[in-house]
């Protein structure tokens, strides 16, 4: 019985790397190519900071309010599920509310201390993702703190106003993979809320602008019109949110104008609360996305 050399076994070994991965080459001058290098500029400049060629969490639509601060002190934790032809993301989430004045003044901040994904290489190629990171799959993400403001408590009878100022702090990693911005963002909104024949149900909306930076179209920031609008039943014991929200730049066909439907459910118990989310990506945002969690109030 002949056995094969070392040296064929080694040519072998060669040739099955190059056959199974060799259309897909992940060199520094497939990159080159692809996103045509000048061959002077760094490859962040190549990056395209717009939420239609990013991950799920680089630049999310902000939560509607629904013209009440949240009074209640409370920590929450959550994980997410995002699908998309080409990137399947899942992250945990912290949540914090912490209310300075009782009906008057609240901070809420949120972390993402993990996000994993898989993105195929097609999605990888659009999204100019750098030779260095291509086989990355994991970071952190950015911190969002925001600040709600109650207004109008004399109009309460009619209809609940709330003032939110939100910051968006560049800590997220991922760049190179266009999971993260690198890059800071903010936005404050108007929102109400409106009873309708009783208490409990609302009609919900929000009105303001969201502002973020650019690495590409020789421009430093995107300006947006910030919006949203749908319904709220609000119980002691149930609350659930249904509404479409979204944002729109100002650059045309570029992918900054995602658009999304949701609905968020909790079920309140004693100091428990029970979280369950969904959305559905409608304009330059090709996620369908769902979220589980827990809520502790004290």
């Amino acid at each position: 019985m002949r056995f094969i050399s070392p040296k064929m076994r080694k040519s072998f070994l060669v040739l099955f790397i190059f056959f199974a991965f060799g259309s897909h080459a992940q060199t520094f001058d497939w990159w080159a190519q692809l996103v045509h290098w000048d061959g002077v500029s760094e490859w962040p400049k190549y990056m395209i900071t717009q939420p239609a060629y990013m991950g799920p969490n680089a630049l999310p639509v902000p939560r509607i309010g629904n013209g009440s601060i949240d009074s209640i002190h409370s920590i929450s934790t959550s994980g997410a599920f995002h699908f998309s032809k080409g990137d399947n993301t899942q992250n945990l989430t912290l949540y914090a509310n912490y209310c300075l004045v009782k009906n008057v003044i609240s901070f809420d901040a949120s972390w993402i201390p993990y996000e994993h994904f898989t993105m195929s290489h097609a999605i990888k190629e659009q999204r100019h993702v750098f030779s260095h990171f291509y086989y990355d799959d994991h970071t952190t993400g950015d911190i969002h703190l925001n600040t709600t403001i109650q207004l109008l408590n004399k109009w309460r009878q009619y209809i609940h106003l709330a003032l939110r100022i939100g910051y968006r702090f560049p800590t997220g990693g991922g760049l190179g993979t266009a999971r993260y911005t690198d890059g800071p963002g903010y936005y404050f909104d108007l929102s109400f809320g409106k009873p309708i024949h009783s208490p409990q149900l609302k009609w919900i909306g929000m009105l303001g602008f969201y502002s973020w930076q650019l690495i590409q179209y020789g421009r430093r920031q995107n300006d947006a019109f910030l919006f949203g609008t749908g319904m709220e039943w609000n119980t002691r014991t149930i609350r659930l949110q249904s509404y479409v929200a979204g944002y729109l730049g100002y650059l045309a066909y570029s992918g900054d104008k995602p658009i999304v439907f949701r609905t968020f459910f909790e079920k309140r118990f004693n100091h428990i609360s029970l979280l369950a989310g969904f959305q559905q990506g409608l304009h330059d945002f090709k996620y369908t996305s769902m979220e589980l969690g827990m809520k502790y109030r004290f």
